[in-house]
């Protein structure tokens, strides 16, 4: 945070009118999420995977047996554009974690279902995530975690985020 105060001080003495308590939060925020996703992303590295090919098991494993997604149901939950899901998808099938198979009833829709070895590989890594983010969050306490995710969820609301 060093150089957060450093930048916050520049900014007094070069113009003393600016508030910058916008810039000290988001300052912060980003600081924070530099740190997590570099923390989260280590531990996806350890199985072979991105935070992107993450993304993609986790979504298929929430989904629940058979885990199978369409392509575009897998859009709606993650949020990315077309062409990033092809390349998650094309690099995902190569290591064998998924497969992309056309219904056996309408020719017009495919699945993007997760093969045994995705299984496995999605219930590993789950479960290191999950110790990845509580030691992430340990220097909190329970209350001090519910008040800020009720912050955050409050901001995600106004902003027509959540």
């Amino acid at each position: 945070m060093q150089n957060l105060e450093r930048i916050k001080q520049q900014w007094a003495k070069e113009l003393p009118e600016l508030d910058t308590s916008t810039m000290e939060l988001v300052g912060r925020l980003q600081v924070i999420h530099k740190h997590m996703a570099s923390a989260m992303n280590n531990t996806f590295r350890q199985f072979g995977l991105t935070d992107a090919g993450f993304d993609v098991l986790a979504t298929l494993r929430r989904s629940g047996k058979p885990y199978r997604l369409t392509p575009n149901q897998l859009l709606e939950q993650m949020l990315v554009t077309s062409g990033s899901m092809t390349s998650r998808l094309t690099l995902l099938q190569k290591k064998g974690f998924v497969t992309r198979e056309q219904d056996e009833n309408d020719g017009r829709v495919n699945w993007v279902k997760l093969t045994d070895k995705g299984l496995v590989l999605s219930n590993q890594v789950i479960h290191q995530h999950l110790q990845t983010q509580e030691r992430l969050l340990s220097v909190l306490s329970e209350s001090e975690r519910l008040q800020l995710t009720e912050q955050l969820s409050r901001y995600l609301k106004r902003q027509g985020l959540e």
